[in-house]
Protein backbone atom coordinates (compact mmCIF):
# COMPACT_ATOMS: atom_id res chain seq x y z
CA UNK A 1 0.00 0.00 0.00
CA UNK A 2 1.34 3.45 -0.95
CA UNK A 3 2.11 6.09 1.66
CA UNK A 4 -0.66 8.33 0.32
CA UNK A 5 -3.25 5.56 0.51
CA UNK A 6 -2.08 4.69 4.04
CA UNK A 7 -2.60 8.31 5.10
CA UNK A 8 -6.06 8.37 3.51
CA UNK A 9 -7.01 5.15 5.28
CA UNK A 10 -5.83 6.57 8.61
CA UNK A 11 -7.84 9.76 8.04
CA UNK A 12 -10.92 7.74 7.05
CA UNK A 13 -10.57 5.52 10.11
CA UNK A 14 -10.31 8.47 12.48
CA UNK A 15 -13.27 10.12 10.74
CA UNK A 16 -15.39 6.98 11.04
CA UNK A 17 -14.46 6.53 14.69
CA UNK A 18 -15.24 10.16 15.44
CA UNK A 19 -18.56 9.75 13.63
CA UNK A 20 -19.28 6.62 15.66
CA UNK A 21 -18.37 8.43 18.87
CA UNK A 22 -20.71 11.28 17.94
CA UNK A 23 -23.53 8.80 17.24
CA UNK A 24 -22.85 7.09 20.56
CA UNK A 25 -22.92 10.41 22.40
CA UNK A 26 -26.22 11.34 20.75
CA UNK A 27 -27.66 7.96 21.76
CA UNK A 28 -26.58 8.48 25.37
CA UNK A 29 -28.24 11.90 25.46
CA UNK A 30 -31.48 10.49 24.03
CA UNK A 31 -31.42 7.59 26.47
CA UNK A 32 -30.97 10.00 29.36
CA UNK A 33 -33.92 12.04 28.11
CA UNK A 34 -36.23 9.12 27.34
CA UNK A 35 -35.56 6.93 30.39
CA UNK A 36 -35.20 7.48 34.10
CA UNK A 37 -31.68 7.61 35.52
CA UNK A 38 -32.20 4.18 37.09
CA UNK A 39 -33.23 2.70 33.73
CA UNK A 40 -30.27 4.31 31.95
CA UNK A 41 -27.97 2.65 34.49
CA UNK A 42 -29.45 -0.76 33.72
CA UNK A 43 -29.14 -0.19 29.96
CA UNK A 44 -25.48 0.80 30.36
CA UNK A 45 -24.90 -2.31 32.45
CA UNK A 46 -26.47 -4.49 29.75
CA UNK A 47 -24.37 -2.96 26.98
CA UNK A 48 -21.21 -3.20 29.07
CA UNK A 49 -21.98 -6.83 29.95
CA UNK A 50 -22.37 -7.60 26.24
CA UNK A 51 -19.03 -5.94 25.43
CA UNK A 52 -17.21 -7.75 28.24
CA UNK A 53 -18.71 -11.20 27.64
CA UNK A 54 -18.16 -10.91 23.87
CA UNK A 55 -14.50 -10.06 24.46
CA UNK A 56 -14.17 -13.12 26.67
CA UNK A 57 -15.84 -15.56 24.29
CA UNK A 58 -13.69 -14.49 21.34
CA UNK A 59 -10.76 -15.81 23.36
CA UNK A 60 -8.40 -13.14 22.01
CA UNK A 61 -8.53 -14.58 18.49
CA UNK A 62 -9.62 -11.32 16.76
CA UNK A 63 -6.46 -9.53 17.94
CA UNK A 64 -4.37 -12.53 16.94
CA UNK A 65 -6.07 -12.72 13.54
CA UNK A 66 -4.73 -9.30 12.55
CA UNK A 67 -1.17 -10.69 12.54
CA UNK A 68 -1.71 -14.40 11.80
CA UNK A 69 -4.18 -14.37 8.92
CA UNK A 70 -2.26 -11.93 6.65
CA UNK A 71 0.81 -14.14 7.08
CA UNK A 72 -1.12 -17.27 6.11
CA UNK A 73 -2.62 -15.54 3.07
CA UNK A 74 0.83 -14.26 2.01
CA UNK A 75 2.15 -17.81 2.17
CA UNK A 76 -0.83 -19.10 0.21
CA UNK A 77 -1.75 -21.47 3.05
CA UNK A 78 -5.53 -21.53 2.89
CA UNK A 79 -5.49 -24.69 4.99
CA UNK A 80 -3.91 -22.71 7.85
CA UNK A 81 -6.59 -20.02 7.47
CA UNK A 82 -9.30 -22.65 7.85
CA UNK A 83 -7.40 -24.24 10.74
CA UNK A 84 -7.24 -20.83 12.47
CA UNK A 85 -10.99 -20.36 12.13
CA UNK A 86 -11.62 -23.93 13.29
CA UNK A 87 -9.52 -23.25 16.41
CA UNK A 88 -11.46 -20.04 17.02
CA UNK A 89 -14.86 -21.72 16.65
CA UNK A 90 -13.88 -24.59 18.94
CA UNK A 91 -12.39 -22.43 21.70
CA UNK A 92 -15.12 -19.81 21.40
CA UNK A 93 -17.81 -22.47 21.83
CA UNK A 94 -16.30 -23.79 25.06
CA UNK A 95 -15.64 -20.31 26.46
CA UNK A 96 -19.21 -19.31 25.58
CA UNK A 97 -20.67 -22.30 27.41
CA UNK A 98 -18.50 -21.59 30.46
CA UNK A 99 -19.35 -17.87 30.43
CA UNK A 100 -23.08 -18.49 30.11
CA UNK A 101 -22.91 -21.06 32.92
CA UNK A 102 -21.21 -18.54 35.22
CA UNK A 103 -23.78 -15.90 34.25
CA UNK A 104 -26.60 -18.36 34.98
CA UNK A 105 -25.16 -19.11 38.43
CA UNK A 106 -24.93 -15.38 39.14
CA UNK A 107 -28.45 -14.77 37.83
CA UNK A 108 -30.19 -17.51 39.83
CA UNK A 109 -28.11 -17.94 42.97
CA UNK A 110 -25.99 -14.87 43.76
CA UNK A 111 -27.48 -12.01 45.81
CA UNK A 112 -27.24 -9.39 43.06
CA UNK A 113 -29.79 -6.68 42.31
CA UNK A 114 -32.41 -6.91 39.56
CA UNK A 115 -30.54 -4.39 37.40
CA UNK A 116 -27.48 -6.63 37.26
CA UNK A 117 -29.65 -9.66 36.52
CA UNK A 118 -31.22 -7.90 33.54
CA UNK A 119 -27.77 -6.80 32.37
CA UNK A 120 -26.41 -10.34 32.56
CA UNK A 121 -29.41 -11.72 30.65
CA UNK A 122 -29.20 -9.26 27.77
CA UNK A 123 -25.40 -9.30 27.87
CA UNK A 124 -25.48 -13.04 27.17
CA UNK A 125 -28.12 -12.61 24.47
CA UNK A 126 -26.09 -9.96 22.66
CA UNK A 127 -22.59 -11.34 23.26
CA UNK A 128 -22.52 -13.90 20.38
CA UNK A 129 -23.38 -11.22 17.81
CA UNK A 130 -20.89 -8.78 19.35
CA UNK A 131 -18.22 -11.49 19.29
CA UNK A 132 -18.98 -12.21 15.63
CA UNK A 133 -18.57 -8.51 14.83
CA UNK A 134 -15.16 -8.57 16.53
CA UNK A 135 -13.85 -11.54 14.52
CA UNK A 136 -15.51 -10.27 11.32
CA UNK A 137 -13.65 -6.98 11.66
CA UNK A 138 -10.29 -8.70 12.09
CA UNK A 139 -10.89 -11.05 9.16
CA UNK A 140 -11.94 -8.18 6.88
CA UNK A 141 -8.82 -6.28 7.90
CA UNK A 142 -6.61 -9.28 7.10
CA UNK A 143 -7.98 -9.48 3.53
CA UNK A 144 -7.63 -5.68 3.07
CA UNK A 145 -11.37 -4.97 3.06
CA UNK A 146 -10.84 -2.11 5.46
CA UNK A 147 -14.23 -0.40 5.15
CA UNK A 148 -15.95 -3.71 5.93
CA UNK A 149 -13.60 -4.06 8.88
CA UNK A 150 -14.60 -0.97 10.83
CA UNK A 151 -17.64 0.76 9.26
CA UNK A 152 -20.27 -1.79 10.44
CA UNK A 153 -19.03 -1.69 14.04
CA UNK A 154 -18.32 2.04 14.30
CA UNK A 155 -21.20 3.44 12.23
CA UNK A 156 -23.95 0.97 11.32
CA UNK A 157 -24.35 -0.70 14.72
CA UNK A 158 -24.63 2.51 16.80
CA UNK A 159 -26.42 4.24 13.92
CA UNK A 160 -29.27 1.69 13.92
CA UNK A 161 -29.72 2.09 17.66
CA UNK A 162 -29.74 5.88 17.35
CA UNK A 163 -32.33 5.63 14.55
CA UNK A 164 -34.56 3.52 16.82
CA UNK A 165 -34.21 6.02 19.68
CA UNK A 166 -34.96 8.96 17.39
CA UNK A 167 -38.04 7.15 16.07
CA UNK A 168 -39.22 6.45 19.62
CA UNK A 169 -38.72 10.09 20.57
CA UNK A 170 -40.45 11.38 17.42
CA UNK A 171 -43.60 9.26 17.86
CA UNK A 172 -43.70 9.63 21.64
CA UNK A 173 -43.13 5.93 22.32
CA UNK A 174 -42.81 5.09 26.02
CA UNK A 175 -39.55 3.16 26.12
CA UNK A 176 -38.61 0.62 28.75
CA UNK A 177 -35.32 -1.10 29.62
CA UNK A 178 -36.44 -4.21 27.74
CA UNK A 179 -37.34 -2.20 24.61
CA UNK A 180 -33.88 -0.63 24.39
CA UNK A 181 -31.92 -3.78 25.20
CA UNK A 182 -33.94 -5.94 22.79
CA UNK A 183 -33.28 -3.33 20.10
CA UNK A 184 -29.59 -3.50 21.00
CA UNK A 185 -29.57 -7.31 20.66
CA UNK A 186 -31.49 -7.32 17.36
CA UNK A 187 -29.38 -4.61 15.74
CA UNK A 188 -26.12 -6.23 16.82
CA UNK A 189 -27.34 -9.48 15.28
CA UNK A 190 -28.36 -7.82 12.01
CA UNK A 191 -24.99 -6.08 11.63
CA UNK A 192 -23.02 -9.21 12.56
CA UNK A 193 -24.84 -11.47 10.09
CA UNK A 194 -24.73 -8.92 7.26
CA UNK A 195 -21.02 -8.36 7.80
CA UNK A 196 -20.36 -12.12 7.87
CA UNK A 197 -22.35 -12.59 4.66
CA UNK A 198 -20.36 -9.86 2.88
CA UNK A 199 -17.05 -11.40 4.01
CA UNK A 200 -18.13 -14.71 2.54
CA UNK A 201 -15.83 -17.71 2.47
CA UNK A 202 -12.97 -15.79 4.07
CA UNK A 203 -14.96 -15.56 7.29
CA UNK A 204 -15.00 -17.71 10.41
CA UNK A 205 -17.51 -20.11 8.86
CA UNK A 206 -14.67 -21.53 6.73
CA UNK A 207 -13.54 -23.23 9.92
CA UNK A 208 -16.59 -25.46 9.70
CA UNK A 209 -15.12 -26.99 6.53
CA UNK A 210 -11.73 -27.65 8.07
CA UNK A 211 -10.82 -31.34 8.12
CA UNK A 212 -7.04 -31.19 7.92
CA UNK A 213 -4.40 -32.45 10.31
CA UNK A 214 -3.22 -29.03 11.52
CA UNK A 215 -4.69 -28.25 14.93
CA UNK A 216 -3.63 -24.68 15.69
CA UNK A 217 -5.62 -24.34 18.90
CA UNK A 218 -2.87 -25.54 21.28
CA UNK A 219 -0.37 -23.21 19.60
CA UNK A 220 -2.63 -20.14 19.54
CA UNK A 221 -4.55 -20.58 22.78
CA UNK A 222 -2.03 -19.20 25.28
CA UNK A 223 -1.19 -16.19 23.11
CA UNK A 224 -4.86 -15.46 22.49
CA UNK A 225 -5.70 -15.71 26.20
CA UNK A 226 -3.03 -13.13 27.06
CA UNK A 227 -4.46 -10.80 24.42
CA UNK A 228 -7.91 -11.02 26.04
CA UNK A 229 -6.46 -9.45 29.18
CA UNK A 230 -4.74 -6.76 27.11
CA UNK A 231 -7.97 -6.07 25.23
CA UNK A 232 -9.96 -5.67 28.46
CA UNK A 233 -7.70 -2.87 29.69
CA UNK A 234 -6.91 -1.18 26.39
CA UNK A 235 -10.15 -1.49 24.42
CA UNK A 236 -13.02 -2.23 26.83
CA UNK A 237 -11.97 -0.47 30.02
CA UNK A 238 -15.00 1.84 30.17
CA UNK A 239 -17.34 -1.15 29.89
CA UNK A 240 -15.43 -3.03 32.59
CA UNK A 241 -15.59 -0.04 34.95
CA UNK A 242 -19.34 0.33 34.33
CA UNK A 243 -19.87 -3.37 34.96
CA UNK A 244 -17.84 -3.31 38.20
CA UNK A 245 -19.79 -0.24 39.32
CA UNK A 246 -22.97 -2.33 39.09
CA UNK A 247 -21.76 -4.49 41.98
CA UNK A 248 -21.09 -1.55 44.31
CA UNK A 249 -23.50 1.25 43.33
CA UNK A 250 -27.21 1.63 42.76
CA UNK A 251 -28.29 1.78 39.13
CA UNK A 252 -28.85 5.56 39.19
CA UNK A 253 -25.20 6.05 40.16
CA UNK A 254 -24.17 3.50 37.52
CA UNK A 255 -25.79 5.80 34.97
CA UNK A 256 -23.52 8.61 36.22
CA UNK A 257 -20.49 6.35 35.90
CA UNK A 258 -21.54 5.23 32.41
CA UNK A 259 -22.04 8.78 31.12
CA UNK A 260 -18.91 10.31 32.67
CA UNK A 261 -16.47 7.54 31.83
CA UNK A 262 -17.71 7.44 28.24
CA UNK A 263 -17.22 11.20 27.93
CA UNK A 264 -13.69 10.76 29.28
CA UNK A 265 -13.08 7.89 26.85
CA UNK A 266 -14.18 10.17 24.01
CA UNK A 267 -11.51 12.67 25.07
CA UNK A 268 -9.01 9.81 25.31
CA UNK A 269 -9.80 8.84 21.73
CA UNK A 270 -8.44 12.21 20.60
CA UNK A 271 -5.03 11.37 22.05
CA UNK A 272 -5.16 7.84 20.64
CA UNK A 273 -5.91 9.20 17.18
CA UNK A 274 -2.94 11.58 17.29
CA UNK A 275 -0.71 8.68 18.36
CA UNK A 276 -1.96 6.55 15.47
CA UNK A 277 -0.90 9.18 12.94
CA UNK A 278 2.73 9.13 14.08
CA UNK A 279 3.11 5.34 14.08
CA UNK A 280 4.27 5.04 10.42
CA UNK A 281 6.96 7.69 11.01
CA UNK A 282 7.95 6.09 14.31
CA UNK A 283 8.20 2.64 12.72
CA UNK A 284 10.36 4.02 9.91
CA UNK A 285 12.66 5.84 12.36
CA UNK A 286 13.04 2.72 14.51
CA UNK A 287 13.80 0.62 11.42
CA UNK A 288 16.55 3.00 10.32
CA UNK A 289 17.97 3.03 13.81
CA UNK A 290 18.09 6.84 14.16
CA UNK A 291 17.62 7.12 17.91
CA UNK A 292 17.62 10.92 17.82
CA UNK A 293 14.73 10.98 15.35
CA UNK A 294 12.79 8.44 17.43
CA UNK A 295 13.33 10.62 20.50
CA UNK A 296 12.13 13.73 18.66
CA UNK A 297 8.98 11.98 17.44
CA UNK A 298 8.18 10.62 20.90
CA UNK A 299 8.69 14.04 22.47
CA UNK A 300 6.45 15.69 19.86
CA UNK A 301 3.58 13.23 20.18
CA UNK A 302 3.75 13.31 23.99
CA UNK A 303 3.58 17.09 24.03
CA UNK A 304 0.60 17.10 21.63
CA UNK A 305 -1.25 14.34 23.50
CA UNK A 306 -0.55 15.90 26.89
CA UNK A 307 -1.70 19.33 25.72
CA UNK A 308 -4.91 17.81 24.28
CA UNK A 309 -5.80 15.86 27.41
CA UNK A 310 -4.95 18.76 29.75
CA UNK A 311 -7.28 20.95 27.69
CA UNK A 312 -9.98 18.31 28.18
CA UNK A 313 -9.32 18.23 31.93
CA UNK A 314 -9.59 22.02 32.10
CA UNK A 315 -12.79 21.89 30.05
CA UNK A 316 -14.26 19.28 32.40
CA UNK A 317 -13.40 21.39 35.43
CA UNK A 318 -14.88 24.59 34.00
CA UNK A 319 -17.77 23.35 31.86
CA UNK A 320 -18.45 19.85 33.23
CA UNK A 321 -21.75 20.70 34.99
CA UNK A 322 -23.07 22.46 31.89
CA UNK A 323 -22.10 19.53 29.64
CA UNK A 324 -23.65 16.99 31.99
CA UNK A 325 -26.85 19.03 32.26
CA UNK A 326 -27.52 18.08 28.62
CA UNK A 327 -28.24 14.56 29.88
CA UNK A 328 -30.52 15.84 32.63
CA UNK A 329 -30.23 17.73 35.89
CA UNK A 330 -29.53 14.53 37.84
CA UNK A 331 -26.29 13.99 35.93
CA UNK A 332 -24.60 17.16 37.22
CA UNK A 333 -23.49 15.16 40.27
CA UNK A 334 -20.95 13.45 37.98
CA UNK A 335 -18.88 16.63 37.59
CA UNK A 336 -15.87 15.73 39.75
CA UNK A 337 -15.88 12.05 38.83
CA UNK A 338 -15.73 13.26 35.21
CA UNK A 339 -12.67 15.37 36.07
CA UNK A 340 -10.95 12.37 37.70
CA UNK A 341 -11.77 10.14 34.73
CA UNK A 342 -10.27 12.81 32.45
CA UNK A 343 -7.10 12.92 34.55
CA UNK A 344 -6.84 9.13 34.32
CA UNK A 345 -6.85 9.56 30.54
CA UNK A 346 -3.64 11.58 30.91
CA UNK A 347 -1.94 8.46 32.28
CA UNK A 348 -3.35 6.49 29.37
CA UNK A 349 -2.13 9.10 26.91
CA UNK A 350 1.39 8.81 28.32
CA UNK A 351 1.37 5.01 28.49
CA UNK A 352 -0.05 4.74 24.97
CA UNK A 353 3.32 5.24 23.33
CA UNK A 354 4.87 2.65 25.63
CA UNK A 355 2.17 0.24 24.49
CA UNK A 356 3.02 1.01 20.85
CA UNK A 357 6.76 0.58 21.44
CA UNK A 358 6.20 -2.81 23.03
CA UNK A 359 3.90 -3.88 20.19
CA UNK A 360 6.35 -2.74 17.51
CA UNK A 361 9.10 -4.71 19.24
CA UNK A 362 6.93 -7.83 19.42
CA UNK A 363 6.25 -7.73 23.17
CA UNK A 364 2.50 -7.05 23.12
CA UNK A 365 1.65 -10.31 24.87
CA UNK A 366 4.07 -9.52 27.70
CA UNK A 367 1.92 -6.51 28.62
CA UNK A 368 -0.78 -8.90 29.85
CA UNK A 369 0.92 -9.00 33.26
CA UNK A 370 0.67 -5.23 33.65
CA UNK A 371 -2.97 -5.31 32.57
CA UNK A 372 -3.76 -8.08 35.06
CA UNK A 373 -2.19 -6.13 37.93
CA UNK A 374 -4.10 -2.98 36.88
CA UNK A 375 -7.39 -4.92 36.89
CA UNK A 376 -6.65 -6.34 40.35
CA UNK A 377 -5.87 -2.83 41.61
CA UNK A 378 -9.10 -1.52 40.06
CA UNK A 379 -11.27 -4.16 41.71
CA UNK A 380 -9.47 -3.88 45.06
CA UNK A 381 -9.55 -0.07 45.17
CA UNK A 382 -13.20 -0.05 44.10
CA UNK A 383 -14.14 -2.49 46.87
CA UNK A 384 -12.20 -0.39 49.40
CA UNK A 385 -13.29 3.12 48.37
CA UNK A 386 -16.77 2.84 46.87
CA UNK A 387 -18.70 1.84 50.02
CA UNK A 388 -17.55 5.06 51.73
CA UNK A 389 -17.23 7.50 48.82
CA UNK A 390 -19.70 6.24 46.22
CA UNK A 391 -19.09 7.33 42.65
CA UNK A 392 -16.05 9.39 43.72
CA UNK A 393 -14.61 6.19 45.16
CA UNK A 394 -14.79 4.33 41.86
CA UNK A 395 -13.39 7.40 40.05
CA UNK A 396 -10.40 7.38 42.42
CA UNK A 397 -10.02 3.62 41.87
CA UNK A 398 -9.87 4.14 38.10
CA UNK A 399 -7.28 6.90 38.55
CA UNK A 400 -5.11 4.65 40.74
CA UNK A 401 -5.44 1.67 38.37
CA UNK A 402 -4.51 3.74 35.31
CA UNK A 403 -1.51 5.22 37.14
CA UNK A 404 -0.32 1.72 38.14
CA UNK A 405 -0.81 0.44 34.58
CA UNK A 406 1.12 3.38 33.11
CA UNK A 407 3.95 2.91 35.59
CA UNK A 408 4.26 -0.82 34.95
CA UNK A 409 4.22 -0.31 31.18
CA UNK A 410 6.99 2.28 31.51
CA UNK A 411 9.14 -0.19 33.46
CA UNK A 412 8.45 -2.97 30.96
CA UNK A 413 9.23 -0.76 27.99
CA UNK A 414 12.53 0.37 29.49
CA UNK A 415 13.54 -3.19 30.34
CA UNK A 416 12.52 -4.82 27.07
CA UNK A 417 13.22 -2.12 24.47
CA UNK A 418 15.82 0.08 26.16
CA UNK A 419 13.70 3.25 25.86
CA UNK A 420 10.47 4.68 27.22
CA UNK A 421 7.70 6.37 25.29
CA UNK A 422 6.02 8.37 28.06
CA UNK A 423 6.75 12.07 28.62
CA UNK A 424 8.81 11.50 31.80
CA UNK A 425 10.95 8.82 30.19
CA UNK A 426 11.49 10.94 27.07
CA UNK A 427 12.53 13.98 29.12
CA UNK A 428 14.87 11.90 31.30
CA UNK A 429 16.48 10.45 28.18
CA UNK A 430 17.01 13.95 26.83
CA UNK A 431 18.78 15.03 30.03
CA UNK A 432 21.07 12.02 29.95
Amino acid sequence: MSLWRTILMAVNLVGVRLGGAAIGLASQILLARLLTQHDVGVVFLGMSAAAFISLLITGGYPILAITCLPRYYALGRKNLVRAFHAAFLRDSLWISLASFAVAAVAYFWLPINDGLKIALLFGCLSAPASALIRINGSVANSVRRYALSYVPDFLYRPGLLLAYLVFAWAVGLQLSIAHVLWAFVIMNTIVALAQAWLIGEDGARSGLKWSGRHNLAPVLRSRAAALVIVGIVTASFADVVTLIAGFFLNTADVALVGVTIRLAALAGFITQATQQFILPDLTAAMTRGTRQQVHALLLRINMIALAAILACVAGAMLFGPWALRIFGSGYEAGHWPLVLFMISQAFRAASGMNQHLLSLAGYQIKTAGSCLVAMAVLVGATALLTPSYGIMGIACAVLIADAVWAGLLALQTQRLTGRRGDIIGVLLEKRS
